[in-house]
């Protein structure tokens, strides 16, 4: 019983570092890819409401390295998961991880990690972006309430996913203010037939339809 307990736990620490290793380098190749855009580009959101999404960040690689390198640090942080709660943490951490590669993807060299309008961008519905609006924020959210169930982390279960949705919440309407700005009706017309953070039933109707 100790070895099996032993084996999952071996199991569970390897793929939380798959996934890191994988959001980390989708994050580091899109964002190089979108640096020679930045003379095209204007900031114009606001950074504080980049705070609470920094706090979630700052309490994963803090709590996420202590749980792949140091697992008997912060005892009072862990829970008393079943194995089949981290297993359904590890298959949200796949669909966080899939989604937000899917989405850097199709956005191209439209992504950037700030609020802003650039001149020559397009308006990307393609990929997930058929079906909604954000899932780049869709995909963090999976990747951050997986990542705590499989680590068992009273913690990164409970802190970063709530923080990362309050900065969300913040920055939502300016986001879609810019991208209003910048294509004005069109994106108007492509909010009418998508959702935020899921697809809406009309879309995901119309989809069947054309397949």
């Amino acid at each position: 019983m100790a070895l099996s307990k032993m084996s999952s736990d071996i199991s569970f620490r390897v793929l939380f570092i798959l996934a890191a290793i994988a959001q980390f380098a989708i994050r580091v190749y899109y964002q190089s890819k979108v640096l020679p855009e930045q003379s095209k580009t204007r900031i114009t959101g606001a950074n504080w409401r980049l705070i609470p999404g920094a706090i979630a960040t700052l309490t994963t690689l803090v709590f996420g390295a202590a749980f792949i390198f140091f697992p008997s640090g912060f005892p009072w942080s862990y829970g008393r998961f079943p194995d089949w709660i981290r297993w359904l943490g590890a298959l949200m951490l796949l669909a966080g991880v899939s989604l937000l590669a899917a989405a850097h993807h199709h956005l191209g060299k439209s992504f950037h990690s700030l609020v802003v309008q650039k001149s020559g961008q397009v308006l990307v519905d393609s990929g997930p972006y058929r079906l909604i609006r954000h899932p780049i924020y869709t995909a963090y959210v999976l990747s951050y309430f997986g990542g705590g169930l499989l680590a068992s982390s009273l913690v990164l279960t409970f802190v970063p996913a709530p923080l990362y949705i309050l900065f969300i919440a913040l920055r939502l309407a300016e986001e879609e203010a810019a991208m209003i700005g910048q294509f004005g009706p069109s994106y108007q017309d492509y909010m009418d037939k998508t959702g935020s953070f899921l697809p809406r039933l009309t879309a995901l109707a119309r989809l069947r339809r054309r397949s």
